[in-house]
């Protein structure tokens, strides 16, 4: 997903992406970490993206080097949320 996600700010610049710059150390800290959900198979073949695994979080964000303040980790628990409901189709 990250890969995704890295080529999509590469087309796009930051301005034009709508990032403000406060928020750029959660989306690093994000696409260091976009890997590690949580995933629940589901009879009809379909998978429900459950969550972050906050520990394996709490591993990748501390080998990537990266420390968050508790704002920036509700701003990544907001991240969460939203991709979590983009991968589950949920529409808002």
């Amino acid at each position: 997903m990250s890969e995704e996600i890295v080529a999509a700010l590469s087309d796009v610049g930051a301005e034009e992406f709508g990032i403000w710059p406060e928020n750029w150390p959660v989306v690093e800290a994000f696409l260091s970490i976009d890997t590690q959900w949580r995933t629940v198979p589901l009879a009809s073949g379909a998978v429900y993206w459950a969550g972050l695994d906050y520990t394996a979080v709490a591993a990748g964000l501390n080998f990537a080097g990266r420390t968050l303040t508790p704002a920036q980790w509700s701003g990544l628990q907001l991240m969460e949320a939203a991709a979590r409901g983009a991968l589950n189709g949920v529409r808002g």
